[in-house]
Parts: structure tokens; C-alpha cells; sequence
């Protein structure tokens, strides 16, 4: 049974606006799927529609269609690492992180001991662990991005969400994330992220789908779908993709 699947999805906004045309995916546990392409291509679409924020009866996972998990029960397959995220409120970062848990408890019901060892032990796992009292006002915005990793890992989903995870990062904060995303997929999580940067996209992935116009230009495992002519194609722009000391690089 293929863990998750999108058959020929197709969105249209009110507005009128094709996001998505016929587009179909299948997606292994365990690969991490890059969706690369410009602003304005459908990749947030995408997402959207893949954590049911938008509904679909186009997408599957584990054969059942995405339409008919309930709320709780798709939180604990499926989490959301924004791009940004607006702090209304001065939680201090444990506080944050326990809203990860928030699939686990009951209308009601307050986090328990257990749950407070996980957020702790995914505060822990980005570099946080011993900040769990701080304001999360405080934060730079690389330890921001690490703190919606943290509450993503404390969620236990199978498959994380993640909106142009690196987009606004200076380099040493880039090399931070990636080098956790790496890791989280190495521990068998199955990570699906939205880029227009196609070096980054390489770096993470295991395999490339080529998003333009709302529709699939390419998709497959990063080797084969990473050609120059297809990424020229795919930003309207030259680009290149060559090998120096054993690394592909695409300028």
C-alpha cells in the first residue's frame, strides 16, 4: 500500500485561479520530498491541502482518503513547521512546545507529566534544552525556527509539513536546520518541504517534485529529476548543475 498518495489533484480559488492542475504524486514513508519552484507556483496550496486545511478528496493516506481523518487523528500523523509564525502571547518556550501535544488530550485536558517530558526532550533535540523558561519574545529568528521544529517534534507525527524552512535563515542558521532536518530523517521521519532554493532542495532530499504554474513539471529521485534544462525550465532563468569535489552544486 503506498503511504501517500495525491491522484491528479486539481485546485481552483474562488477568484478563480487555477493553484493546482492534475497534479499526482506517491510518496514513501521515510523519503524526504522536496516540492521546488518559484513564488506562486501552488507550493503552499499543496501544503494546505495536504494537512486539511483545504479539502481534497484527491489525497490519500494509508489507502483512506485525507477527507475522512478527524481533526485528532490527522494531528498525530501529520505535522506543520510554518515558514513564520506570529507570537501573540509571551509563552515561555515548554508552554510553546506542549501545543504540540494538543492531538494527544482530550477537549479539556491539561498536559500531563508525559507530555512535559517530550516537550522537554524536543527542546532538548534542536539545541534549546535548558531555555525551557525563556520568553519565546526573546528568540532570534533562527532559534524561532528552531522552536516550531521543537513543538513539530514533540507532536510524534509520522510525516512532517515543512514551508520554506530555511527562507529567511542567515547561512550558519541555515546549516543548523538542515543539518536537524537531516537528522530527524535519518531517524525515519518522513519529511515533505516547500523551496524555491534547489541547492537546499538537494542538500535534504531524497526525491524532487518540480512545481510550475500549478502544475508537475518533474518528479522523481533527485538524480534524475535535478538536469539543467528542466530547472532552466522550471524558473524561466539558466541555471546549471555540475559537480565540484563530489558535491552537485546549481548556480
Amino acid at each position: 500500500m503506498t503511504f501517500l498518495s495525491i491522484d491528479r489533484l486539481s485546485y481552483r480559488y474562488p477568484a478563480g485561479i487555477n493553484a493546482l492542475r492534475s497534479v499526482t504524486l506517491s510518496i514513501e514513508k521515510g523519503s524526504s520530498v522536496a516540492i521546488l519552484g518559484s513564488n506562486g507556483a501552488g507550493k503552499s496550496t499543496l501544503l494546505d491541502i495536504l494537512l486539511g486545511y483545504t479539502s481534497s478528496t484527491s489525497v490519500f493516506l494509508y489507502g483512506k482518503p485525507l477527507s475522512e481523518y478527524g481533526r485528532k487523528e490527522l494531528g498525530r500523523l501529520i505535522a506543520l513547521v510554518p515558514q513564520k509564525e506570529q507570537f501573540s502571547f509571551a509563552y515561555t518556550l515548554l508552554d510553546y512546545t506542549l501545543f504540540g501535544r494538543a492531538p494527544y488530550l482530550s477537549p479539556m485536558g491539561s498536559p500531563t507529566s508525559t507530555d512535559s517530558l517530550i516537550a522537554y526532550e524536543a527542546l532538548a533535540k534542536v539545541g534549546l534544552g535548558g531555555f525551557e523558561n525563556r520568553s519565546i519574545t526573546a528568540l532570534s529568528g533562527g532559534e524561532q525556527q528552531l522552536l516550531l521544529i521543537a513543538r513539530a517534534i514533540a507532536q510524534e507525527s509520522e510525516i512532517l509539513l515543512l514551508d520554506e524552512p530555511t527562507s529567511s535563515l542567515d547561512p550558519a542558521n541555515r546549516k543548523r536546520i538542515l543539518t536537524l532536518l537531516k537528522q530527524l530523517h535519518a531517524e525515519g521521519k518522513t519529511l515533505i518541504f516547500t523551496t524555491h532554493d534547489a541547492n537546499f532542495a538537494y542538500e535534504l532530499s531524497s526525491d524532487i517534485a518540480l512545481l510550475k504554474g500549478g502544475m508537475l513539471l518533474g518528479y522523481g529521485k533527485k538524480e534524475e529529476v535535478v538536469k539543467s534544462e528542466l530547472l532552466t525550465t522550471l524558473y524561466d532563468t539558466q541555471l546549471t548543475v555540475t559537480e565540484i569535489d563530489g558535491r552537485t552544486i546549481i548556480y
